[in-house]
């Protein structure tokens, strides 16, 4: 269990990294998140036969059955094709930094169908740390009237939130992210041997789907439209987010859905600290940010002291 804490830790950090380029791309390169959402979902195939060859896991395709790859594929089209486009959106309308603490709402969603679908135990002590990082959103909304104002700043220089729009589909994300661990750890639970095939099979499946939608003309025009400065910038997150995946399967082989999910959360506090050293001029970053983010570290920390004792 402790192993797949510390997974999951690695993973949030990555999983930070692709949150500052994403913001980085959508507010300096002028990308859409349709075209971040498919430059990194395809990118994830090659990464992910990569993954499977260095892992020595080529021979173990057949230790996952059909149903399995179609449960990974499901899993992948929920999670990459439709929760990653919906969080580039949030990224976009009121950044990096404000984004994952709302999502923090996957926490229960997850953690309560893992309890009810997969029988796994929540603690008095895992249960309370999830209330904590529950909290931290709350913290963090402003208080004034919410739109879904023009892109990028204000007259005055200032930068704009969109919050109805940012925050409406960190939500719709937080859900999809919440419904994936279930579909991969149904899959690859006590199997490390199959991980890295695992993450290769649900970016097949959502860069499939993603491949198909080209068909419709105004998605071919809007994919047209990507440059090589959104692949700069596309490309370093698109690695960066698989390297997070791998890590989350790898996690999720070896540990309970309620402690890598909230564990994840952490990603909050590295895209604070990233926003701050790298997207300072892009992100609106003021205390109640920063509150929310504490709130959020120490409820992250009960449950990794949850996972020891476990």
């Amino acid at each position: 269990m402790l192993a797949g804490a510390i997974l999951s830790l690695f993973s949030a950090f990555s999983f930070s990294v692709n949150a500052i380029l994403v913001r980085r791309g959508i507010a300096s390169a002028g990308a859409t998140a349709s075209q971040g959402a498919f430059i990194t979902v395809l990118l994830g195939v090659p990464f992910g036969l990569l993954a499977v060859a260095i892992t020595g896991q080529l021979f173990n395709f057949d230790e996952i059955s059909m149903n399995g790859y179609l449960m990974l594929a499901l899993a992948g089209i929920v999670h990459f094709a439709f929760g990653r486009y919906c969080n580039y959106r949030a990224i976009g309308a009121v950044g990096a930094a404000r984004a994952g603490p709302i999502q923090a709402v996957t926490v229960p969603y997850s953690v309560g169908m893992a309890v009810l679908l997969l029988d796994e135990k929540l603690t008095p002590l895992m249960l309370l740390a999830i209330t904590l990082i529950l909290l931290a959103p709350a913290v963090m909304i402003e208080r004034t009237t919410m739109s879904f104002g023009s892109k990028g700043s204000s007259e005055t220089g200032e930068i704009e939130l969109r919050q109805l729009e940012g925050y409406s589909f960190a939500l719709l994300a937080a859900v999809a992210y919440g419904t994936s661990p279930l579909l991969i750890r149904a899959v690859v639970e006590d199997s490390t041997r199959t991980a890295a095939i695992g993450t290769f099979a649900a970016y097949f499946g959502a860069s499939a789907l993603l491949v198909a939608t080209l068909a419709i003309p105004t998605r071919r025009e809007l994919m047209g439209t990507i440059n090589l400065r959104y692949m700069r910038l596309f490309g370093g997150a698109g690695l960066a987010v698989f390297l997070a995946q791998l890590l989350r399967f790898f996690a999720l082989s070896i540990a309970d859905v309620v402690v890598v999910n909230p564990l994840q959360r952490l990603v909050n506090v590295f895209t604070l600290l990233l926003s701050y050293a790298v997207n300072r001029s892009i992100e609106k970053i003021n205390f109640r940010v920063v509150l929310s983010v504490i709130i959020s570290l120490l409820g992250s920390g009960l449950l990794i002291l949850a996972a020891i004792n476990s």
